[in-house]
């Protein structure tokens, strides 16, 4: 006797099973030939994408030795070109490298204005966008006003930003070529009291800290 009810229920389910199928089986297989599609061409993407990744980081490479075996201009045309046509971080560090290359050329106005460009472009990496404005800021020091500099900088000397410490030299060094002196000192001694300033900054910031200490001396003696 149990045997027959186990058999009705084996039918019952399978009668419900045909039902359900019938009812939803053109949706399944719908469904499972979207989920192959939408899987090869992901492959299909992915790969392209690090096709594209690996040629652009070869033109990067290659750009780059152009500049270190010295032709500029031909590295500056191979990086502008880059920068117009990669995608993903790729535009702003060729853009970076072109406008360094400008900048070692003597054409420092120039560099500083891609530097901004490439900091104020959307599309830059929050990182290399602040990277690309304490580079500006550097060439800035020399040759713009003290406020130029410190809208460059400022923003980025304060506390828990990554580029403080470069930023906060730069902002000494502008403050120096000011002739604010009270300022160099309050900089530098936000250099020295940070536990993460590079040891290669502390000792370039050392030398400004002499020469306002001596410059203080001086002072005290006339």
């Amino acid at each position: 006797m149990a045997d027959i009810f186990n058999e009705i229920d084996e039918e019952l389910r399978q009668e419900k099973l045909k039902k359900l199928w019938d009812r939803w089986g053109v949706f399944v297989l719908a469904a499972a030939v979207v989920l192959v599609v939408a899987v090869a061409g992901w492959r299909v993407w992915d790969h392209m994408r690090q096709q594209r990744a690996a040629h652009e980081g070869d033109a990067y490479v290659a750009a780059s030795e152009l500049a270190r075996t010295g032709d500029p201009k031909a590295a500056e045309t191979a990086l502008i070109e880059l920068a117009k046509t990669s995608v993903g971080g790729y535009p702003a560090l060729a853009g970076m490298r072109a406008a360094g290359a400008r900048a070692q050329a003597g054409e420092v106005e120039p560099a500083i204005a891609a530097f901004d460009a490439i900091a104020a472009d959307a599309a830059t990496p929050v990182r290399l966008a602040e990277i690309a404005r304490i580079r500006a800021a550097y060439l800035a020091v020399d040759v713009a006003d003290r406020a130029a500099v410190e809208t460059r900088a400022a923003p980025l000397a304060a506390a828990g930003r990554p580029y403080r410490a470069a930023a906060r030299e730069i902002l000494a060094l502008a403050a120096w070529k000011a002739g604010d002196t009270a300022a160099v000192a309050a900089r530098i001694a936000e250099i020295e009291t940070d536990p993460e300033t590079p040891r290669d900054l502390l000792d370039r910031i050392s030398v400004l800290s002499a020469l306002v200490k001596a410059q203080g001396t001086s002072g005290k003696a006339n």
